[in-house]
């Protein structure tokens, strides 16, 4: 049932951006998380990003972030951060270059294999980037963004987002 029900929603979202195909960008991206300022995770991710109305953007995303280390073994272990982006984005637009705002929530799944533990952490999000136009169809971006989570155990996470990354 909950298969079905995620399939129906995805479907929905993607039917929803077809007639609208040249007001939509897909991005691909990489940079890094810097999750509660003590663990750093190495990310990549996708995003689509379809115009609502005129300088306001409804933006869905998801990021993959890994982050290992040795145990007392030696052997490497590996922790993972998934966080989700469902927002909104106000672009400025200038002749080649755009500046841009967002605002959202990120609903995260953490998984921790030392702990085999997995977490769900959601709160809101803020970020500003600079698109730079390079070709009639590409744009490469630079995006800072600021989380606040909320979740067990500790309750209250903050950390820091740096992408770079390229839209169609």
């Amino acid at each position: 049932m909950k298969k079905k029900l995620l399939k129906a929603a995805v479907l929905l979202i993607f039917a929803g951006t077809i007639p609208a195909a040249a007001e939509s960008m897909v991005t691909g991206n990489f940079g890094v998380n810097l999750f509660g300022y003590d663990t750093t995770y190495l990310t990549t991710g996708v995003m689509y990003q379809k115009s609502v109305q005129t300088g306001m953007d409804m933006v869905f995303g998801a990021d993959f972030g890994i982050h290992t280390e040795k145990n007392a073994s030696n052997e490497v272990e590996a922790d993972f951060l998934i966080p989700l982006r469902l927002g909104l984005h106000f672009p400025f637009k200038q002749k080649r270059v755009t500046y841009g705002f967002g605002t959202g929530i990120t609903p995260t799944f953490q998984l921790e294999q030392s702990e085999d533990s997995a977490g769900f952490l959601m709160g809101p999000y803020v970020n500003g980037s600079v698109r730079i136009q390079v070709h009639p169809v590409m744009s490469v971006f630079l995006q800072y963004q600021q989380d606040l989570l909320f979740g067990e155990p500790e309750w209250i996470y903050t950390g820091s987002r740096f992408l770079v990354g390229i839209s169609f």
